[in-house]
């Protein structure tokens, strides 16, 4: 007769913690997340009407939740906490095809709205360009 493994009781641990409100990523979350993307876990409801073009989804062009600042761009280039990146604010529904790339920022935009939300400087650990791109922009 064969031993039956019991599973293993989880203890009471909250899968997901979030990063408690922050915006960006610490040295050490960084450097994980530079060896394996983060999942994307968005809630927002998608809107009727696309947000980039106004239309309805079509079977061969369904919608898809976009985000404004670019998840891989956020990480990689900003630093930034999945949980901030899909905030509602940073989510829009758009096309999959065509739309959804016009609804991502380029570095330089990314780095603008971050402004605009008062972020007023990046985290260390960042690539030099990343650097570069947010002095240009605050000498604009």
């Amino acid at each position: 007769m064969r031993d039956q493994i019991s599973k293993p009781t989880n203890p009471d641990v909250k899968v997901n913690k979030g990063f408690d409100g922050r915006i960006f990523l610490s040295n050490e979350e960084y450097q994980t997340y530079m060896r394996r993307m983060p999942v994307r876990y968005i809630r927002k409801r998608k809107k009727d009407l696309c947000e980039i073009c106004g239309k309805p989804p079509t079977k061969v062009n369904p919608f898809d939740s976009s985000h404004i600042i670019g998840f891989r761009m956020g990480i990689v280039f900003l630093g930034l906490t999945p949980d901030f990146l899909d905030k509602n604010e940073n989510i829009v529904t758009a096309h999959k095809k065509g739309c959804n790339s016009f609804a991502e920022l380029s570095l330089e935009d990314s780095c603008r709205r971050l402004k605009t939300i008062g972020v007023t400087k990046l985290p260390s650990h960042l690539p030099k360009n990343s650097f570069e791109c947010w002095e240009q922009i605050s000498n604009n």
